[in-house]
């Protein structure tokens, strides 16, 4: 029997951007990874790819994309724990790095984690995933270089974004969680459009600066919640306002719209659409002002009429998680799907 490993990360809320375009740098990104949803994954060699997968997340294609990539005779996959798809939670940068990860170790490939991101096209657009997989805490990432000719493609895993200032989040800071259901944020390919000649707007980039190193980043430093999270808030407005040209508004759907006005009345801090949407989320402090907000959004969304999942996540300060696996370890599930 060959070497079985487990990789695991988790989900990432995306916080916007500090600068949209400016100075030869467009989408200068921020976001923080979060405990929860999580992504588990298990691999193997094998002689054929051989996909299981136990979670009501559809995940065959990315098992089949990071396969072929990694050009590989073949593997078993086993898929424990997904992150819903194109809701806004970075879901398929952490379902294929936690992949490629893994087979990349039990093949002794000796891929690094961005070598992997950039075979895989993750990170293209923003670094904040591969940080958030990587290294955890909260990240701002150093953009896209701009050239005459735009925004271009990278040629090598050094043109990805990288991390510019990474910072563990205090614990005892929540995040509220909000994922409407029946609603698909946008993908990758119908982002790429929108995002491939950024505007230059100097007051909304003076506006997002002063947000940013005057209020956001000396509050986390701080260890003031209630600043950052008002400084979030701006941010969140003002990029929302950037892109309402695409988005439809400030926010990717009424739902969202009102799922964030009713946390804002519930006394969180601040409060976001977490990327393309539709996931908002809050911030508060402690577990008892988290409870309350739990609460209190439940019976917001019940009055609104929206059906969304509701959840508390905290900040998850470190990097994905790898451990080899015993191939007698009675808790590695047997039985599989074939894909050819």
């Amino acid at each position: 029997m060959g070497m079985k490993v487990e990789v695991s990360s988790s989900a990432r809320i995306h916080m916007g951007f500090y600068t949209v375009s400016s100075g030869g740098i467009a989408y200068g990104g921020m976001g923080l990874a979060i405990d929860r949803p999580e992504v588990t994954v298990r691999v193997s060699r094998a002689e054929r790819l051989n996909v299981r997968n136990l979670t009501g997340v559809a995940v065959e294609p990315d098992v089949k994309e990071v396969f072929e990539q990694l050009n590989l005779p073949g593997a078993e996959v086993t898929v424990l724990k997904a992150i819903p798809r194109h809701v806004g939670l970075g879901s398929t940068t952490q379902l294929r790095l936690c992949i490629a990860y893994g087979l990349s170790r039990v093949y002794g490939l000796r891929y690094g984690v961005k070598r992997l991101a950039f075979m895989l096209k993750r990170g293209w657009i923003s670094g904040v995933g591969i940080a958030a997989f990587m290294h955890g805490g909260f990240i701002i990432d150093s953009g896209r270089t701009i050239t005459e000719k735009g925004i271009s493609e990278p040629k090598s895993p050094n043109d990805l974004p990288a991390v510019m200032l990474r910072r563990p989040m205090p614990r005892s800071w929540k995040f509220i969680v909000a994922v409407p259901r029946g609603i698909r944020g946008l993908d990758e390919r119908q982002e790429r459009p929108f995002l491939r000649a950024p505007e230059m707007n100097p007051s909304l980039e003076h506006a997002l600066h002063e947000a940013v190193l005057l209020e956001m980043l000396p509050a986390l430093a701080r260890g003031d919640a209630e600043g950052f999270g008002a400084a979030l808030t701006k941010v969140q407005r003002l990029v929302g306002r950037y892109f309402s040209k695409y988005q439809g508004g400030e926010f990717c759907c009424w739902e969202t719209e009102r799922l964030v006005e009713a946390m804002l009345e519930g006394g969180a801090y601040g409060v976001g659409q977490s990327s393309w949407g539709p996931t908002a989320y809050g911030l508060v402090e402690g577990s008892r002002m988290a409870r309350r907000l739990l609460e209190h959004m439940r019976r917001s969304a019940d009055r609104i009429g929206i059906e969304a999942e509701l959840f508390v996540a905290q900040p998850r300060n470190r990097g994905f998680s790898f451990r080899a696996l015993n191939s007698h370890d009675p808790s590695f599930p047997s039985g599989y799907s074939t894909i050819t």
